[in-house]
C-alpha cells in the first residue's frame, strides 16, 4: 500500500517545526517544501532516502498555500528535479518574486496598514526593516506554478487526493483529501494544538473583492467537519483523529475572541456613551500585549479579521479618524452569543 511519508523540518520561526509529506510513487510527490534554509534542505533530502527515493527524482510538488514556511524550497528543489509545482490560483501572485522592487511594493502595502491600524510611528519603520529582513531572508519566490481551482484530482498506485479549497488562513489555501481511506492532509488549516491566524488580505481578490478571512475559515471549517475523516495529517504537529472535536473547539476560540474584543470596545466607552472609538492596534496589545516584528502584523491581523464579522453582524461600527480606522459597539448591552 502507498504510504504517505511525514517529514518533520526544522525552522527558525516561532513554530521550529513545520511538516512536508513525501509519497513514493509512479509521480513521486512532495506535499509543501518547507523553508528557505540549508537545515531545512538537508531534513527533506535525508528523509526521502531514508524511503528509498531521491530529491532528484520528484515529479510534482503541492503547495497548501504559500506562506515562506511551506514553499521556501521550492526553487531549490526544482532545480533539481523538473518537478512540476501545483497552488491554487488565489495564491498563485503570492508565488511570484519581483526582487526588491517587488518587496518594495509589499512593504509599502503592510505600512499602509499599520497607520490604518493605529500603530505608533516610532514602531512602524523599526518593524518594517524586521519584516522586510525576514522576507529577503526566507522568502523564496517562484513563478512557473500550476494554478489549482479545487476539485483537481492527484492520482497515485491505490489511492487519489482531491484538492479541496479551503480559505481563510491564506485565500488559496487547500486541503488534500484521499475520500476512501479517510485521510485528510489539512496545510494550516487544521492544526491540533495551534490555532490557525487567518491572515488579513492587502491585496485585493478580482474574483472576491469583499473576502475576509475569518469568515472565509470558518465557513471553511463548517465544510471540513461535514468529511468522513479519519485521520488528519497537519501542517504543524503530529497526525490526529476526531476532526470533528477540534473544528468545535476552534468555533470556541473564535467566538469567545470576538467577545473579549466586543468587551474591550464597550470598555473603551466613557460612562456618558460618548468614546474617541478604539484602534486596531489597541485591540491587539490588550489581547497580545506588546508585539514586535512579523507578530505586530499577526496580532493586528487576526483583530481586524474578527472587528470585520463583527461589523458584519452589525454589533459594531467603524469610521475613519484621518488615516486611522476607529471601532465603535452599536450597542453595549449586547454580547456576541
Amino acid at each position: 500500500m502507498t504510504k504517505i511519508h511525514r517529514i518533520e523540518i526544522r525552522s527558525p520561526f516561532v513554530l521550529d517545526r513545520v511538516n512536508c509529506y513525501y509519497i513514493k510513487d509512479s509521480t513521486p510527490t512532495l506535499i509543501d517544501a518547507g523553508v528557505n534554509t540549508a537545515q531545512s534542505f538537508q531534513d527533506v533530502e535525508s528523509a526521502i532516502k531514508e524511503t528509498g527515493g531521491t530529491v532528484e527524482g520528484l515529479g510534482r510538488i503541492i503547495l497548501t498555500h504559500a506562506h515562506s514556511d511551506h514553499i521556501g524550497l521550492v526553487t531549490r528543489i526544482v532545480e533539481l528535479s523538473g518537478a512540476e509545482v501545483f497552488i491554487h490560483k488565489w495564491d498563485f501572485e503570492k508565488m511570484s518574486h519581483e526582487g526588491e522592487h517587488g518587496l518594495i511594493r509589499r512593504i509599502e502595502k503592510i505600512r499602509r496598514f499599520f497607520i490604518e491600524t493605529g500603530v505608533p510611528e516610532s514602531m512602524i519603520e523599526k518593524t518594517l526593516s524586521s519584516i522586510a529582513e525576514r522576507f529577503r531572508t526566507f522568502y523564496s519566490g517562484f513563478s512557473a506554478v500550476k494554478p489549482l481551482e479545487g476539485g483537481e484530482l492527484f492520482s497515485f498506485h491505490d489511492f487519489c487526493l482531491e484538492v479541496l479549497h479551503t480559505p481563510g488562513h491564506t485565500p488559496g489555501s487547500i486541503c488534500l483529501f484521499d475520500r476512501k481511506g479517510g485521510t485528510f492532509l489539512s496545510g494550516d488549516t487544521l492544526l491540533k494544538k495551534i490555532t490557525s491566524n487567518p491572515l488579513v488580505e492587502l491585496d485585493t481578490l478580482a474574483e472576491k473583492p469583499a473576502y475576509r478571512s475569518l469568515e472565509q475559515y470558518l465557513s471553511s471549517l463548517e465544510f471540513i467537519a461535514a468529511l468522513p475523516v479519519t485521520k488528519v495529517l497537519p501542517g504543524h504537529g503530529g497526525p490526529f483523529s476526531n476532526h470533528r472535536k477540534r473544528v468545535e473547539e476552534l468555533f470556541t476560540h473564535h467566538r469567545e475572541r470576538m467577545d473579549k474584543i466586543f468587551q474591550i470596545l464597550k470598555d473603551s466607552e466613557a460612562p456618558s456613551g460618548s468614546t474617541s472609538g478604539t484602534t486596531m492596534f489597541r485591540v491587539a496589545n490588550i489581547i497580545f500585549g506588546c508585539l514586535e516584528g512579523i507578530d505586530l502584523f499577526l496580532g493586528l491581523s487576526e483583530a481586524q479579521c474578527h472587528l470585520e464579522v463583527l461589523e458584519k453582524k452589525g454589533l459594531v461600527f467603524s469610521a475613519k479618524q484621518g488615516a486611522i480606522k476607529v471601532y465603535y459597539p452599536v450597542k453595549a448591552d449586547v454580547s456576541i452569543g
